[in-house]
């Protein structure tokens, strides 16, 4: 299945210690969100939250929608999304944001 992705403006890459949050469009209409988080960067956030308090001071990071890389980067991200697509894993990973009604 075709799909096309969108990406914040200024997306610079590659990056290893990052997240960003893309809108994954199926031809079909269906549009999901997903976050996508480097491995480097759940350990930024869980440091820096422990030492502002958020997530009982770092000991958990979670979101509904995220997936976990080594490097954020469009061809990352792409291979990944086609992955999740040709599988059929999308409907589980990705929030729904758009119908296909």
């Amino acid at each position: 299945m075709a799909f096309s992705l969108h990406f914040p403006t200024g997306l610079t890459e590659p990056t290893e210690d990052d997240n960003v949050d893309v809108r994954i469009e199926l031809a079909d209409g269906r549009a999901y969100s997903v976050t996508f988080f480097t491995v480097t960067n759940l350990v930024t956030l869980m440091t820096h939250w422990g030492k502002t308090g958020e997530c009982a001071n770092g000991q958990y990071v979670w979101a509904k929608n995220m997936i976990v890389v080594q490097e954020i980067s469009q061809a990352v991200i792409r291979k990944v999304v086609h992955d999740l697509v040709a599988n059929g894993d999308i409907e589980s990973v990705g929030w729904l944001i758009q119908s296909s009604e």
